[in-house]
């Protein structure tokens, strides 16, 4: 592979801002570098039927949302169940409403991913977390006061929606243990441009001062850094040379080293990077953790690359229990991973790889298959596009760019 492409907008980033426009009582709020990805396009959906004018430009990637005359503070449920980021929108409509009403929520099947922590800190502002017959839950507050709210896991997701419930409460809040991520760097520039009062954001002791009401804003979305790892994992597995516009080496630290580690070359060229992988790939050991550290969500990735290293590469799965999925999908390429143990699993390298028929049973897990699809003799089919659509836009435009064969049919 050879060529230059470039790296969608964050979908981590841009989900929690459409949440947050719910709380603008004024004005406006103006989100470029948006990608139209499917999570992205179902969250502007349930903004529509809460009510929002929401305008979405896809060539220019520019969303324009005024939520001001929204009086719906009940989430719809066909659209819930889509994606797991709609629990984003319960913060803001407690903060605003003093009310959110929830069905079920979707997104990947990776195991374990607990909301107590959510409604838990809810609860801690002063509201009432209540069972819905039939199924659903009921977030009710007559006042939000300033509380200390502390998340067992530093969870990103956890973080902005305390946040965002936060903002329009009365008092300072706290919460400790809060994830760093840079995508919650990214979506508190938004709010304190709204006129939200929040400190401490990429630590893990977050400060929120109360405000009467806050205002739309205009912001741009930081670059996708999952989105990068899945092009410079591209790069490497095929042993190409290709520059990169849109990654940010900061954000990308211990997955960077990992790939030097396995003989990738990694460098600045101008506004780009340039990834230029080896004729033979090292084999690697990787723990993921939450960031700062490896990330959960590039762990099925660099197994495909694990795949055809020279040598015994170890991977562990931490953050998520269910997150080994895509071994049964590398193993229809002729990948050889020996049986998962305490969520340890040791990839035999080389194999060489054969196209396969694979599903994609979640968006990391699909990128996975695009990997070695990429790296295999043969043809390969994958099915279940839409999770893949989910977390990354235009995926085979921009491989194509890159060299790659491939079609969507």
């Amino acid at each position: 592979m050879c060529g230059e492409a470039e790296v969608q907008g964050s979908k981590n980033a841009a989900l929690p801002m459409l949440a947050a426009s719910l709380l603008a009582t004024e004005g406006q709020t103006v989100l470029h570098r948006v990608p139209p990805v499917k999570d992205v396009l179902v969250a502007m959906e349930v903004l529509r039927r809460l009510g929002a004018k929401v305008d979405y430009d896809i060539r220019a990637e520019t969303a324009v949302i005024d939520a001001c005359d929204i009086e719906e503070f009940r989430l719809p449920e066909e659209l819930t169940s889509r994606f797991r980021a709609s629990l984003l929108f319960i913060g803001p409509l407690l903060g605003r409403f003093r009310r959110a009403w929830i069905s079920e929520v979707g997104g990947c099947t990776i195991g374990s991913r607990p909301t107590d922590y959510h409604y838990r800190g809810f609860a801690r502002l002063g509201a009432r977390v209540e069972g819905v017959a039939g199924g659903g839950i009921d977030v009710v507050a007559d006042e939000l006061n300033g509380a200390s709210m502390y998340c067992d896991l530093p969870s990103h997701t956890g973080v902005e929606n305390l946040v965002m419930a936060s903002c329009l409460a009365r008092g300072e809040s706290v919460i400790e243990n809060a994830a760093s991520d840079p995508e919650i760097v990214d979506f508190v520039a938004l709010l304190r441009k709204m006129g939200a009062r929040v400190e401490g954001a990429g630590t893990r002791r977050v400060q929120i001062a109360g405000v009467e009401g806050l205002v739309g804003a205009e912001h741009t979305v930081m670059y996708d850094r999952l989105d990068a790892g899945l092009l410079m994992m591209a790069g490497a597995i095929t042993g190409g040379d290709i520059a990169l516009k849109g990654v940010v080496r900061d954000h990308l630290h211990v997955f960077e080293a990992k790939l030097q580690q396995m003989g990738v070359e990694v460098a600045a060229a101008g506004e780009c990077v340039r990834v230029k992988g080896p004729q033979t790939l090292s084999p690697i050991n990787v723990v993921t953790t939450f960031y700062p550290g490896f990330p959960t969500d590039l762990q099925p990735g660099i197994m495909a690359l694990a795949c055809i290293a020279g040598g015994d590469s170890y991977i562990r799965e931490t953050v998520f229990e269910d997150r080994l999925g895509h071994v049964k999908n590398l193993r229809a390429f002729g990948a050889r991973v020996s049986p998962e143990k305490d969520r340890l699993v040791i990839v035999h390298g080389p194999a060489q790889l054969r196209g396969a028929q694979v599903k994609a049973m979640d968006i990391r897990a699909g990128a996975a298959c695009v990997l070695a699809g990429l790296a295999a003799e043969g043809r390969t089919g994958i099915h279940n596009l839409y999770q893949l659509d989910r977390g990354h836009a235009h995926i085979e435009r921009r491989l194509r760019g890159l060299g790659a064969e491939l079609e969507r049919l």
